[in-house]
């Protein structure tokens, strides 16, 4: 394999290696299985993998880059690693964000370790991730299913734990769930996956609860790997929980749907009707699948379905162009439209520098003052575990409880 060789597939016969950032890359690990592909998700983080990223790197790269790196470099060190038969799965995005530039470090870090032969499969969100795989069309059907059940299993566990009578029963309730949503992925989806998550929704539903009186709800926007990554963001959702709130986190959909509007979106300005077309079917399909699925669990979640992305940016308009494309356009958006569904505060997460994390901050205070100055708290994470995020959290909690008696 060439040492500069960074691809938007897979080839066939290797193991593919993907970093951990949630639970939905076991799924993708599943999805692969399904497809006949070898596949390993990779350890949820730790200080091993961060030590190793932070003597690889200048310091001047995000915190998602950091760690991917050290996941990466730590695996290809373990003794029974096959640099000629190991595939790293790293996705990839156009735009100003350095995500765009993470395939392009981790290929000369990989080569300058003596892994040129390993490759680098880096699909892009700009054409909605398509050309992964020997089977494309299968692969991203059955990967839009599984991240829509992973999402909708989170959901449960972030509305049932912090009301839960027996600590810890709804984390069991949520790993055995997740292994039978990862079984039906392995076994292709369909009905099995629908009957997986119908039975995840009985067992919550059952869960004994303690009585207490609606807590605050905050909506956990941001980075997407800084606001799913437990590591990263210094597990912000149990201590939100602890507390005293309920968090409302933003889904791995709301980002793939983007993927899948964007593109359309643009072609058809462009004047490309038939791509205009095909991605206008895939954001259908995407919404029939959606609903099938979250049909038997929605009357247990606040609020179970997506908004249309169309409608989504829409919000932001008055503050930024959407056409900018970064992150900071979701971020603000979502974080209106939680505010609109009943948030009492807004969270708002990123790596440490990051361009769209620091462009919302920017835009935040005229947001926050037409939501009613709506409680909002921007947090950023760059791996030094900084000790005044506790008592800003305390403070914030504080405020949202404020907040919602108030509005109550």
């Amino acid at each position: 394999m060439a040492a500069t060789h960074v691809s938007s597939g897979v080839s066939t016969g290797k193991t593919v290696y993907i970093p951990y950032i949630s639970d939905h890359s076991l799924m993708m690990q599943a999805v692969l299985e399904h497809l006949g592909v070898r596949a390993e998700a990779l350890p949820p983080p730790d200080d091993v993998s961060a030590k190793i990223g932070l003597d690889l790197v200048l310091g001047k790269e995000c915190a998602p880059c950091l760690i991917t790196v050290g996941d990466m470099i730590r695996r290809a060190k373990a003794p029974d690693f096959d640099p000629s038969r190991a595939v790293m799965l790293m996705p990839t995005a156009p735009g100003p964000c350095r995500f765009g530039q993470y395939a392009v470090l981790q290929r000369r870090l990989l080569d300058e370790h003596g892994l040129a032969e390993v490759e680098l499969a880096s699909p892009t969100s700009g054409n909605s991730y398509q050309g992964l795989g020997d089977h494309p069309l299968r692969l991203r059907k059955l990967a839009w299913d599984g991240a829509v059940a992973l999402d909708l299993l989170q959901q449960l566990l972030h509305r049932f734990r912090p009301y839960e009578r027996d600590k810890g029963a709804a984390d069991a309730l949520y790993a055995a769930g997740l292994q039978r949503i990862l079984n039906a992925v392995r076994a292709g989806g369909g009905k099995p996956l629908q009957q997986a998550l119908a039975r995840c929704g009985d067992q919550f539903a059952a869960l004994p609860l303690t009585g207490q009186a609606p807590k605050p709800l905050i909506g956990l926007v941001g980075e997407i790997y800084v606001r799913f990554n437990a590591y990263t963001n210094q597990d912000i959702i149990r201590r939100i929980e602890e507390l005293g709130g309920e968090v409302m986190l933003a889904s791995m959909m709301e980002w793939l749907y983007l993927t899948t509007y964007n593109p359309g979106y643009y072609a058809k300005r462009k004047g490309r009707y038939t791509t205009y077309v095909v991605m206008r079917l895939t954001e259908t399909y995407q919404r029939y699948r959606e609903h099938a699925l979250t049909r038997s669990v929605a009357h247990l979640l606040r609020h179970a379905y997506e908004r249309p992305t169309g409608e989504l940016v829409a919000l932001v308009r008055p503050y930024l162009a959407p056409e900018i494309q970064t992150e900071a356009v979701l971020t603000l958006a979502k974080a209106i439209e939680l505010a609109h569904l009943g948030a009492s505060g807004i969270l708002a997460v990123m790596p440490f520098s990051c361009m769209p994390g620091l462009v919302t901050a920017a835009i935040a205070p005229r947001v926050r003052a037409d939501l009613d100055n709506i409680p909002w708290l921007d947090l950023s994470f760059d791996l030094q575990k900084a000790t005044n995020i506790q008592t800003r959290l305390e403070a914030f909690i504080y405020q949202a409880q404020y907040f919602q008696r108030r509005r109550a």
